[in-house]
């Protein structure tokens, strides 16, 4: 039977001012120590609100996995992939046509969220092959925009991209929809998102880790992360194996 996967959703809240923990404090996780570390069960890690600090010491930390990045000012989300895998392809851009049609939409409807706006999200993806598995697999991370009329199109344009990708597929990110509490805008974002199975749900969690291709074996809410303020998302982990 081929290894399970293990994959860590973590937004780290450097765009929250009220979160103050030093952007270089992150590595000391212990999630982001095993995925440098590196080994057989060293976890995949989607990243998302990585700040400038984090980002650098991302780039400079002595180990064995490779970080994919994709930013804008102040903010960027990012793939950790351990040695475990070997990436064969890498690709990132922004939710450009998405972004347009939404804020057509909200202005044609009388919205005036200018703030999100002018934020233009974006998307990480790698094509990876599982050393300990002989398999190859897909593994993408995104933050999509709290705002309904751009969180929608952004969220059937990622999805879009993982199911194109095909099984095995894992889609992780901060998708700003509660799950099982969804109202307005949230109910046709549900329901894109739930073209691929979470296999990490908890209820009003907006912090999510879907797949195609594999079966949830177990999941832990890091907790402790937000009773402590390191950041105001607690880190998903889920264990998964392949189909």
């Amino acid at each position: 039977m081929a290894p399970d996967v293990r994959v860590v959703t973590f937004n780290a809240a450097a765009g929250n001012p009220r979160i103050t923990t030093p952007q270089e404090a992150f590595l000391d996780l212990p999630f982001y120590r095993e995925a440098f570390a590196g080994g057989p069960r060293a976890p995949l890690l989607a990243l998302q609100e990585v700040g400038l600090g984090q980002a650098r010491a991302l780039r400079r930390v002595a180990g064995t996995a490779v970080v994919l990045q994709r930013r804008r000012p102040g903010l960027g989300n990012a793939l950790v992939v351990p040695d475990r895998y070997e990436v064969l392809a890498r690709r990132s851009g922004y939710y450009v046509l998405p972004q347009l049609r939404g804020i057509g939409n909200a202005l044609r409807s009388g919205g005036r969220n200018w703030r999100q706006y002018g934020e233009l999200r974006m998307w990480v993806q790698a094509r990876l092959r599982d050393r300990e598995a002989g398999r190859e697999l897909t593994l993408l991370t995104t933050h999509v925009s709290a705002d309904g009329s751009l969180k929608v199109p952004q969220i059937d344009a990622i999805v879009g991209r993982a199911k194109a990708a095909g099984p095995p597929v894992i889609l992780a990110g901060d998708f700003n929809v509660p799950a099982g509490r969804e109202r307005g805008r949230d109910v046709p974002a549900a329901r894109l998102l739930a073209q691929l199975p979470d296999m990490a749900a908890t209820s009003g969690s907006i912090d999510y880790v879907l797949a195609g291709g594999f079966e949830p074996v177990s999941s832990r809410i890091w907790t402790e992360l937000v009773e402590s303020a390191v950041s105001d998302h607690p880190a998903r982990d889920a264990t998964l194996r392949y189909s």
